[in-house]
C-alpha cells in the first residue's frame, strides 16, 4: 500500500492541497488504497489539529466523484484511505479533527453533486425531495412553502421569478435546534435557482449549460446543514432555500414589471436575469422575521465577480464586523479566499426608480454591479447583522483542479461550515465565562 507523508508549512491550506494532489495522483495510477502518515504533533507547530483536519479534507475531497442518481455511470474507484500518526497525538483530538474533516468534505461533495445533476433532473420539486431526505436522515425539522403560502406571505419576488417556469416556486426551511441552546438562531440563506436561462432577458447560448449551478448558494447551505447535523455544534441554525427555475415562458415577468416583496417594498424589474436578488429579497425578509442573531446568505449573484477576482476569491459584504472577522479567521482553515468588499451608501442611488422603491438592476449597466447588488439585498435585512457571499465566479471550474473535476465546485460550503463551528465555539466560550 502506498504511503503518503504529510508535510506542512505555516499555511494550513498547504496540507489540504498536498494531500489532494497525492490522492489524485494515486487514483490516476489505479491504486486501490493508501496510508497517510501524519508527522508527530510537535512537528506541525501551531494549530496541529487544524492542520490535520486540512490534510484529511484534501484527501477526502480529491477522493470523491459525482455519480448521477438518474444517469449512473462507472467512474474511477475511490481509494481506501487510512491515517497513521507520529508521536504526541491524543486519539480523541485526532479523531475529532478527522470527524470534522470528513463531515466538511462530505458537505462540499453534496453541494457539488446537487449542482452537477442535469437541470431536467434537479428541478425545484426534486431539490425539495432531496432536502426532505437530508432532513429525515439527519433528524432535522423541515417545512416547505408552496405557491398558496407564498402568496399569503406576499413573496412577490419568488412568485415573479418562477412565473415563466412549469415548476412552482418554493421556500424551504430546515431547523437544527440542539437541546439546551436558547440563543437566537443563525440563519443561512441560499439562492437556489435550479436553472437560470435569464428569463426574457435571455442569456447567450455559450456557457448557458453552466447555469445549472446557479443553485450554488443553496447547495452550499444544504451541505453545511448536513455537516451541522453530524457535528452537532451548540448553536441554533436555520437554513432557508429560495427555490425557483428562471425560464422565458408565456407568463414570465417582463422588464418594466413592478413587484411587491415580502417586506412590503416594491421593486421595478429592469433585467429579468437579475433574478437572484428578487428571490433573496423575500428570503432575507423572511429570515429577518425570525429575529436571528445573524443572517448569512450565499448566492451566485453577479457575473462581475469574475472581472474582479477571476475564478478565485469570494466577494463578501458585511454589516457585522465581528462576524466578518470570525469568517475571515474561519477561512484561514477553509482556504476559500474570503475578501471583504465595500457597502458604500452611495451605491443605493444606482437603484432609484421613478415607479417603485427600488430597481433590481442599475441603469448604469454592469459597472459596480457586485456592490450594487449587495446594496439591493441590504435593503431587506433591516438592522439584523448580515453577511453576504457572492459565489458566482467560484461556483464553476472550467478545468479539473486539485480538489476535483471540472464543473460545479461546491464553493462556499467549507468556509460556511467552518464559520458555523467557530461561531458555536465562540458562543460556548462566552457562556462558560459568564
Amino acid at each position: 500500500m502506498p504511503v503518503v507523508a504529510a508535510r506542512l508549512g505555516a499555511d494550513i491550506a498547504d496540507g489540504r492541497r498536498q494531500a489532494a494532489q497525492a490522492v489524485g495522483t494515486l487514483r490516476k495510477m489505479k491504486v486501490e488504497g493508501a496510508a497517510i502518515v501524519i508527522p508527530s504533533r510537535c512537528q506541525l507547530g501551531d494549530d496541529p489539529e487544524l492542520k490535520l483536519q486540512a490534510i484529511a479534507e484534501g484527501a477526502f475531497l480529491a477522493n470523491h466523484d459525482f455519480v448521477s442518481r438518474a444517469f449512473p455511470r462507472s467512474g474511477e474507484p475511490a481509494l481506501r484511505l487510512g491515517f497513521t500518526f507520529g508521536s504526541g497525538w491524543e486519539s480523541a483530538k485526532a479523531d475529532r479533527a478527522l470527524e470534522r474533516a470528513r463531515a466538511i468534505a462530505d458537505a462540499a461533495a453534496l453541494a457539488r453533486d446537487l449542482c452537477t445533476e442535469p437541470p431536467n433532473v434537479m428541478t425545484p420539486p426534486h431539490f425539495a425531495a432531496r432536502m426532505k431526505e437530508l432532513a429525515t436522515e439527519a433528524g432535522l425539522s423541515i417545512s416547505i412553502m408552496g405557491r398558496a403560502e407564498l402568496e399569503k406571505q406576499g413573496m412577490g419576488g419568488l412568485l415573479a421569478v418562477a412565473s415563466g417556469s412549469a415548476f412552482e416556486p418554493l421556500l424551504i426551511r430546515i431547523d437544527y435546534r440542539p437541546e439546551g441552546v436558547t440563543q437566537k438562531p443563525v440563519v443561512l440563506v441560499g439562492k437556489t435557482v435550479t436553472f437560470d436561462s435569464g428569463g426574457i432577458s435571455l442569456k447567450q447560448a455559450h456557457g448557458m449549460e453552466q447555469m445549472k449551478a446557479d443553485m450554488g448558494g443553496g447547495a452550499a447551505v444544504a451541505g453545511a446543514m448536513q455537516a451541522v447535523a453530524r457535528l452537532k455544534p451548540d448553536l441554533a441554525v436555520t437554513a432557508i432555500f429560495a427555490v425557483v427555475e428562471n425560464m422565458p415562458g408565456p407568463n414570465a415577468m417582463r422588464p418594466g414589471d413592478v413587484l411587491r416583496t415580502h417586506s412590503g417594498k416594491t421593486v421595478e424589474v429592469i433585467n429579468t436575469d437579475a433574478e437572484g436578488r428578487l428571490i433573496l429579497a423575500d428570503a432575507l425578509s423572511y429570515a429577518r422575521s425570525l429575529e436571528p442573531q445573524l443572517i448569512i446568505d450565499l448566492a451566485t449573484l453577479t457575473g462581475a465577480t469574475m472581472g474582479i477576482f477571476g475564478p478565485l476569491g469570494i466577494a463578501t459584504f458585511s454589516t457585522a464586523p465581528s462576524c466578518l472577522s470570525l469568517l475571515i479567521e474561519s477561512d484561514r482553515v477553509a482556504g476559500e479566499k474570503i475578501w471583504p468588499m465595500p457597502l458604500w451608501d452611495e451605491y443605493l442611488a444606482f437603484l432609484e426608480s421613478p415607479v417603485a422603491d427600488l430597481r433590481n438592476f442599475s441603469k448604469t449597466g454592469q459597472m459596480g454591479s457586485t456592490p450594487v447588488a449587495a446594496m439591493f439585498l441590504k435593503q431587506f435585512v433591516g438592522d439584523a447583522p448580515w453577511l453576504h457571499l457572492d459565489l458566482y465566479n467560484t461556483c464553476w471550474s472550467e478545468q479539473p483542479h486539485v480538489f476535483g473535476p471540472s464543473g460545479p465546485t461546491g464553493s462556499g460550503t467549507r468556509v460556511l461550515t467552518q464559520f458555523v463551528l467557530a461561531l458555536a465555539d465562540r458562543e460556548t466560550t462566552r457562556s462558560s465565562s459568564i
